[in-house]
């Protein structure tokens, strides 16, 4: 997979954009991401996942795990590309859990895939689930890790792209103070 032909999709998507933007959690960002975009279009997609499953390839992956929403689509198409089992885990009271009658098999590797990562808190919850079914990680990958490269994962971890995002409460935000313009993110 080439980095241009990653890039030239990142843009037709318009997967990244930069500027002023109000989250749903009420707070302020300088960047908005919305890998769903990537999936409109079904080459696209695959493109996405056969990339993820090139840098995880080597991983020793059993089944990949993703969470719901964003992840479900990139899980997919990764696990695809790799000829694995795709499973998901979505909310429940606030909690992610297994649902729907998806298992991981005890001593599973299981890679776990995501759209993107901030903090990697649904990272860390997907990996508290792997561990109390008594399965492994053997690794992590996501299409847009906006943590700059600063989580720091114990396993191997993967990323299509990586840039350094940032999120302010609105009553402390820079943007504001320089009058930029803010947006909807969504």
């Amino acid at each position: 997979m080439t980095s241009q032909a990653l890039k030239q999709a990142f843009e037709r998507a318009e997967t990244i954009k930069q500027g002023h933007y109000l989250r749903l959690s009420g707070r302020h960002a300088d960047c908005y991401v919305q890998c769903a975009r990537l999936f409109e279009d079904a080459d696209t997609a695959q493109l996405i996942g056969r990339a993820l499953a090139e840098r995880s390839q080597n991983w020793g992956a059993d089944l990949v795990l993703s969470a719901a929403m964003g992840g479900i689509l990139p899980g997919f198409e990764t696990a695809r590309a790799l000829g694995l089992r795709s499973v998901y885990c979505e909310k429940r009271s606030g909690a992610l859990v297994l649902r729907r009658g998806f298992v991981l098999p005890e001593g599973a590797r299981v890679l776990i895939i995501e759209d993107e990562v901030y903090t990697g808190q649904s990272v860390m919850e997907m990996r508290e689930i792997v561990g109390a079914l008594h399965a492994r990680v053997a690794g992590i990958a996501c299409i847009v890790d906006k943590s700059g490269g600063t989580i720091p994962f114990t396993e191997p971890f993967a990323a299509l792209k990586t840039i350094q995002a940032h999120s302010y409460p609105a009553s402390a935000c820079p943007l504001c103070e320089q009058n930029v313009p803010l947006e909807n993110a969504g």
